[in-house]
């Protein structure tokens, strides 16, 4: 799959409870990997119809919806039709909610991912260190969190990543820190995730420093 050309605006505004990142996206037919974030996710449709691929449900939103993603719950935005949608995302400190206690497997299995220094994900390895099967590891963590092993465990580099540039890591050397084999990696990657280049990330947290 293509990843989208990175046609989005990136800024980090002040708030009480914290630096708040939003992402705003033009009117295009956006189809991001699944993801999650560490923060709740305020979304506000400005036009168009898109559709939200939650773990356990489907939701149709269109022009003057807001919808929330909680922090940490796997998910994607596709597109209904070919005319797109435009959109605001605001990232907030996660609302306070009952947690649902982790699957000891899936628990054990997002450890092993993220003491991983390469995205060499060896399935058969993981599967090996929890005493179960490659297959069964496969089918129960995608049951649990709505995507694959090593798409996961791609979205925890994005996320160190993400950290190391919030601190002004060079670009190339987060790459590297975080897992990638190289900085074109990371942008290819970063792109198709948050429909933005680490550079777009990098110059927004640079200006709200």
């Amino acid at each position: 799959m293509q990843a989208p050309v990175a046609r989005t605006s990136f800024s980090v505004e002040p708030a009480a409870s914290g630096p708040v990142e939003t992402i705003a996206g033009g009117c295009r037919p956006w189809r991001f990997r699944p993801h999650f974030h560490s923060g709740d996710e305020v979304v506000r449709i400005h036009a168009g119809r898109a559709r939200l691929r939650l773990p356990a449900a489907l939701v149709d939103v269109a022009a003057g919806d807001t919808v929330v993603v909680p922090a940490g719950v796997v998910h994607r935005f596709e597109p209904v039709d070919g005319s797109g949608w435009a959109f605001t995302s605001r990232f907030v400190p996660p609302a306070v909610r009952e947690a649902s206690p982790d699957h000891p497997l899936g628990a054990r299995a997002k450890a092993l991912l993220a003491e991983r220094g390469t995205l060499h994900t060896d399935v058969e390895s993981l599967a090996r260190s929890c005493a179960v099967s490659a297959g069964h590891l496969c089918r129960a963590f995608r049951r649990m969190t709505g995507t694959g092993l090593h798409n996961f465990h791609v979205l925890l580099a994005l996320h160190k990543a993400k950290a190391l540039l919030r601190d002004q890591s060079p670009i190339a050397q987060a790459a590297l820190d975080a897992g990638f084999y190289d900085q074109a990696h990371l942008n290819r990657e970063f792109v198709r995730t948050f429909g933005m280049t680490p550079a777009a990330f990098l110059r927004g947290w640079a200006v709200a420093a």
